[in-house]
C-alpha cells in the first residue's frame, strides 16, 4: 500500500484455495498508510460458508452474489458505507445521492432471498436448532456458527479419511493448495496430482455421480495456479448441507482414480 492509493479490494474468501481472510486486520492495516482509501471486499465465496458481520469490518462496500447462498442466479446485492454511497455514480435523474438502483428491482429474486432468511425459512430455522435466543440475529449467528463447525468436520474427513478410506493428504504426488490443516479454510479444497490432469479426475468423478470442477490458469485463478507451476486443479466444494456419507462416496471414488498411497 501507498498513502495515494485510493481503491482497495479484498477476497473475503479465496473460490481456489477456500482460506478465509481476516478482514477487519486487513482493513486497519490499509487505512494505517493511507486513511482515506475506499476498501471494498468481495464476499460471493464467503456469504455461504458463515455468517457476515459488516459493521465490524471497517470496510466502504461489502458485495455478495446470493447463487453461492442457496438462492438464483444472475442476482447481486452490496453493502455500501455512507462515504461510498454518495460519490459520483450513474443514477436516474431526480433520484437521491445515494440512488444506486437503475430500474426495478427483480420480485422474484427478492423472494428467493427472503425465503432463505425469514423466520421458518432456511436460515432462521436452521438457527433456532442451536439457540434458544429469541433475536433473529442470534439465530442467524447461531446458523453460522453451526454451518462453520459442520463444513470444518468435512474438510477433515475429506483431507485425512474417515471408515478406513485415505484422505487427499494420504496420496503421493498429490499437491494440495493451501495447508491441509488451516482453520481458516471453508468449504474448499484444491489439489493437483502429478501424471494426472485435472479434467480427468473431474471427469472420473462425474462418471460415477460426484460434481467437482477443474480451475485452471486463467483470469480466475492464474494470479494464484501460476506461482505455484500449476496449470490447472481439481476443486471439491462443500457447503453445510452435504453429510459424512457424500464425502466417503467422493473418498472411495478417489480411491479408483488416484495411485495407491
Amino acid at each position: 500500500m501507498r498513502p495515494d492509493t485510493r481503491i482497495a479490494t479484498i477476497l473475503h474468501t479465496s473460490p481456489l484455495t477456500g482460506m478465509s481472510m481476516d478482514i477487519a486486520e486487513i482493513a486497519q492495516a490499509i487505512r494505517a498508510v493511507t486513511p482515506e482509501c475506499i476498501i471494498i471486499v468481495d464476499g460471493i465465496q464467503h456469504a455461504p460458508h458463515g455468517f457476515l458481520a459488516v459493521d465490524d469490518y471497517g470496510v466502504d462496500a461489502y458485495v455478495i452474489s446470493p447463487y453461492k447462498a442457496y438462492c438464483r442466479f444472475n442476482n447481486g446485492y452490496a453493502w455500501l458505507s455512507g462515504r461510498l454511497s454518495v460519490v459520483d455514480h450513474d443514477r436516474l435523474s431526480g433520484k437521491p445521492a445515494d440512488a444506486w438502483e437503475l430500474g426495478s428491482r427483480d420480485p422474484s429474486a427478492l423472494v428467493g432471498v427472503s425465503m432463505m432468511i425469514d423466520y421458518l425459512d432456511y436460515l432462521d430455522w436452521l438457527g433456532a436448532h442451536f439457540t434458544d435466543e429469541s433475536s433473529r440475529r442470534a439465530r442467524l449467528l447461531a446458523a453460522g456458527q453451526a454451518m462453520q463447525a459442520h463444513e470444518r468436520a468435512l474438510v477433515n474427513r475429506l483431507l485425512h479419511g474417515g471408515t478406513g478410506l485415505p484422505g487427499l493428504c494420504d496420496y503421493p504426488g498429490l499437491h494440495l493448495i493451501g495447508p491441509a490443516d488451516a482453520p481458516q479454510r471453508e468449504g474448499v479444497v484444491s489439489f493437483a496430482v502429478e501424471g494426472i490432469e485435472a479434467k480427468h479426475i473431474v471427469a472420473e468423478l462425474g462418471d460415477r455421480g460426484i460434481r467437482v470442477h477443474a480451475r485452471t490458469d486463467d483470469v480466475f485463478s492464474g494470479n494464484i495456479l501460476r506461482p505455484l507451476g500449476l496449470k490447472a486443479v481439481t476443486r471439491i466444494s462443500m457447503a453445510h448441507y452435504n453429510s459424512p456419507e457424500e464425502i466417503d462416496a467422493c473418498l472411495a471414488a478417489l480411491a479408483e482414480i488416484l495411485p495407491r498411497p
